[in-house]
């Protein structure tokens, strides 16, 4: 039997299976390999690419998708005994498809075997520039730094002396997200989750500081110790209690670029974030983002990043291991940090809208939002937070629109509810924008030309829940949180 990997011949394909859903923390027994009979070629009349693989990445998306997703959303899951994928980098032995011809070294989705059959090559990528290591396609010059390109530039918009902050700092987009805020002028800081890394980013990375987050008792407390003054930018692929230190300490209209929460996907139930009252008072701009709509921008990014490769401007580490039998332990190690009523029948009748519902009395929020919104929201004005943000996440659209000016639900309490569907904002590229009025008192010349012939010619219907009386203060008040009043309460202290 032939087994030199030439076109046409049939050779034995080593391939790594998932074995059931995982539960929990992934193990190496979580996954199988099999060898299978494979001829090199390509199916008659298919535009299919076959590839000899090279090189695997290892990325905490595979865990997600080896759990049973009960929604898919941008993910799906893997279905137990099918073979494990990822993006990598193979040589192509054969192709039915005119962008590839044999020889070409390429990289992008494959199976996590010796030989991929690639039935959409449009996910390949060819590499023109093989003068730096070819694992790079997986990393610096691949998804992970295309992520901290865009992350960074695109998002954060980074300006010279600004605070950056970056979770999961060692991670193949951390440790490049923090290079190019050193080489764009500003303060940089990095957490990790080893002295052996920490002291990596301060004297080869070129971080300003770091620290190890498991020995830090009071995340809050060490972020205010990093940045005294508070963080402008943070770059967040942690989530959790991480995030919700961050939130306590950004800066007035600070920026945070989310695309991924490894501290939740081996959780049950995600940990709830509870500061989020902060991206009101500090006027946040939180944005979700998912790299593979920003592909475009590849050639861009190549034109960027080769030369500060080339001239040494970016540093860029690697973990790699020999032979697909150490997939699933290298898999294994990215989570345990050894890689390096009434007012319904008003707000329907006399307010116009479409429809409305007693929150009160539904059962369960997503279900209400998913029976108004089959298709989904693209638009939310968020007052209340809570259990109702909560749903609300679950049920927008990809790149909805949330504005957060108020969280009513939360202020009784003695601890803020979580938010838990945080995941949400990534998956769908949400825009999730606390704002306060005061900041745009400027506009209100401009408001008043429009709303003033809008409430003259009756287009625009405004209810008021008046009493009389100071007096009638207190019960005013209290009626704000139990829902007795009807519009905008007002006091009459005394008559013209």
């Amino acid at each position: 039997m032939e087994t030199d990997g030439g076109a046409g011949n049939v050779v034995r394909n080593k391939k790594l299976m998932l074995k059931d859903y995982i539960k929990g923390s992934p193990k190496e027994s979580d996954l199988y390999l099999t060898t299978e009979s494979i001829e090199l070629k390509v199916p008659q009349g298919s535009n299919a690419v076959l590839v000899k693989v090279l090189y695997l990445s290892i990325d905490p998306y595979q865990y997600i998708r080896s759990t049973k997703i009960e929604k898919p959303g941008y993910f799906s899951s893997y279905s137990p005994g099918s073979v494990m994928a990822s993006y990598g980098v193979g040589r192509v032995l054969e192709s039915g498809h005119s962008d590839f011809q044999k020889g070409d070294l390429v990289w992008g989705t494959t199976g996590w075997e010796e030989y991929s059959l690639i039935t959409e090559p449009e996910t390949l990528f060819k590499i023109q520039h093989s003068d730096v290591p070819l694992s790079y396609y997986l990393g610096v010059l691949g998804m992970p730094g295309l992520t901290a390109y865009v992350g960074f530039y695109e998002f954060c918009a980074a300006k010279e002396r600004e605070t950056v902050f970056i979770s999961s700092a060692f991670g193949a987009v951390g440790q490049l997200v923090g290079q190019l805020a050193k080489l764009t002028g500003c303060y940089v800081v990095g957490s990790a989750g080893s002295q052996e890394k920490v002291d990596l980013l301060k004297n080869k990375l070129g971080f300003d500081e770091a620290f190890n987050y498991k020995e830090e008792k009071n995340l809050d407390d060490t972020l205010k110790r990093h940045f005294p003054g508070g963080i402008d930018i943070c770059f967040d692929n942690v989530g959790g209690k991480m995030l919700d230190a961050v939130l306590l300490n950004m800066k007035l209209n600070g920026r945070i670029a989310h695309c991924g929460m490894i501290s939740q996907y081996t959780l049950d139930e995600p940990e709830g974030i509870k500061n989020m009252m902060n991206i009101i008072y500090k006027r946040l701009r939180l944005e979700g983002f998912v790299v593979t709509d920003h592909y475009h921008l590849f050639p861009k990014f190549l034109d960027f990043m080769l030369p500060c490769i080339r001239e040494g401007k970016i540093v860029y580490m690697e973990d790699i291991s020999e032979a697909l039998e150490s997939c699933p332990a290298a898999l294994v190690g990215l989570f345990n940090s050894s890689n390096l009523g009434k007012k319904v029948d008003l707000l329907k009748n006399k307010l116009g809208f479409d429809e409305a519902f007693n929150y009160k009395e539904e059962k369960n929020l997503d279900d209400t939002l998913k029976r108004h919104f089959p298709g989904g929201i693209d638009i939310c004005f968020d007052n209340v937070g809570g259990k109702m943000l909560d749903a609300v996440l679950l049920n927008m659209k990809l790149n909805g629109r949330i504005a957060h000016c108020g969280m009513i639900s939360q202020y009784t309490l003695d601890e803020p509810e979580g938010i838990k569907n945080m995941m949400n904002i990534i998956y769908k590229r949400l825009r999730l924008e606390g704002f306060v009025v005061t900041d745009h008192y400027h506009l209100f010349p401009k408001f008043l030309d429009f709303m003033l012939p809008c409430i003259r010619e009756g287009k625009i219907v405004y209810m008021e829940d008046i009493s009389e009386a100071l007096e009638s203060c207190p019960a005013a008040l209290v009626g704000l949180f139990n829902s007795s009043n009807l519009g905008k309460k007002v006091v009459i202290v005394a008559r013209e």
